[in-house]
């Protein structure tokens, strides 16, 4: 595919504009150990999990940057980030939490969003750690992201 779909809006005021764009990707099989990290196989279906060990043994702090580009969102504070992972459990987002604060020295934790979800959250105590961290891998269309530091 050279070019992404484009899905047009057939009526009302905006006829005839773009309403979406889409593409498609091709698979690999060198990409099968990375799926292999988030899905188990249980009953020839495909579950999403956290297992322990992901981010110890995976995550780099530019893995981190990217995360935090497609995931996180910074608070009104400018010092307090969440990460919406919110289609994991309760306990994976625990595993995430442990080994985030075990790998890079957070203090993250995990809570309620919505009464319905788990995301995690760091504090403000960690803004100078996960600013030091991500800066470098951060765009500078994307710096709105970076939490602020307080010299």
């Amino acid at each position: 595919m050279d070019e992404p779909g484009k899905r047009i809006d057939l009526y009302g005021e905006r006829k005839g504009l773009i309403k979406s764009f889409w593409f498609k990707t091709f698979s690999f099989y060198s990409f099968d150990e990375i799926w292999n990290l988030f899905y188990i196989k249980s009953n020839d279906k495909a579950i999403q999990t956290i297992q322990e060990g992901l981010i110890l043994n995976h995550l780099t702090d530019r893995g981190l940057a990217y995360w935090i580009r497609g995931d996180g969102s910074l608070q009104k504070d400018r010092k307090t980030m969440i990460l919406h992972t919110q289609s994991y459990n309760k306990n994976e987002n625990l595993i995430l939490s442990r080994e985030l604060n075990e790998k890079f020295g957070f203090r993250s934790e995990v809570i309620a969003h919505k009464n319905k979800y788990w995301i995690i959250k760091f504090k403000s105590k960690d803004v100078l750690i996960l600013h030091d961290l991500i800066k470098p891998h951060i765009h500078s269309s994307m710096r709105y992201k970076l939490p602020i530091t307080i010299s």
